[in-house]
């Protein structure tokens, strides 16, 4: 199994331009989404 490369800023811009409501700030901080991977039922 290979270690993935880190992200590099052009990636983030790619993926934030993927997804348009990333464009928003919420009490002026960029919005984020973070994902812990886990299912919940």
């Amino acid at each position: 199994m290979s270690t993935p490369s880190p992200l590099t800023h052009a990636d983030v811009a790619a993926v934030r331009a993927e997804f348009p409501a990333f464009a928003r700030q919420v009490n002026g901080r960029p919005l984020v989404y973070l994902d812990s991977a886990s299912t919940t039922q």
